[in-house]
């Protein structure tokens, strides 16, 4: 009778300890999947994806969200005047201005006149893209995507093309850009750029299509 009470109780002690590693094991899994699950909603301030030195035009793909009023949310881009559609307000002007400046502008737009104390945000989504040409002597000539700058030293768009080949005429490269709706050309010395500290001395714009001629020695 004792032997059976005692192998009794120690089933039931391994049944209890495997209950709590059981038990523990599902906190465990527990604890792991909540840390996995990301925060989606974008905090008040969020720094856009290009910058927040960027200056919004048009044709920018913005996303504007209002902390805490997920119905204000809006995705649109910016029409060729600058604005975008947002609820409430309609048409917001934001042209010109960071992503900061802009969440600030809507900001105070909805604190005039329907939320106490709004926190908004407005990234980037995606930036008006702007293109270089380089033809001639570099090792890729082509289209080159310029940075959200909308502006690149012009050794680094050399280097984005592969550089210069072996037979490229290195100080005698020209430039074509158009200004105020007229091309101009402007004669660009490589090798003197390339002793210059000031790398950005010169820089490529949008539109610039870049010439590099052959040495004939």
């Amino acid at each position: 009778m004792n032997l059976t009470l005692l192998m009794r109780s120690k089933l039931t002690s391994k049944q209890n300890l495997l209950i709590c590693l059981f038990v523990m094991l599902l906190h465990q899994l527990s604890v792991c999947g909540q840390s996995q699950v990301p925060n989606t909603e974008l905090a008040p301030g969020a720094a856009s994806s290009v910058g927040g030195d960027y200056v919004l035009r048009s044709n920018d793909l913005i996303a504007v969200t209002v902390f805490g009023e997920p119905d204000l949310a809006a995705q649109d881009r910016l029409s060729a005047d600058g604005s975008v559609m947002l609820p409430l307000l309609g048409r917001v002007k934001i042209s010109g201005s960071t992503a900061a400046g802009a969440a600030e502008t809507i900001r105070q737009m909805l604190a005039a006149d329907y939320l106490v104390s709004p926190q908004v945000n407005v990234s980037v989504v995606e930036h008006t893209k702007d293109y270089f040409t380089i033809l001639g002597q570099v090792s890729s000539p082509g289209a080159y995507v310029l940075p959200p700058t909308g502006k690149l030293p012009f050794l680094q768009a050399i280097g984005m093309a592969g550089g210069f080949t072996r037979i490229a005429s290195q100080s005698k490269i020209t430039v074509k850009r158009k200004i105020s709706g007229r091309e101009q050309v402007i004669k660009v010395d490589g090798k003197k750029l390339a002793n210059d500290r000031n790398e950005a001395s010169f820089e490529i714009l949008p539109g610039d299509v870049v010439i590099v001629g052959e040495s004939l020695f």
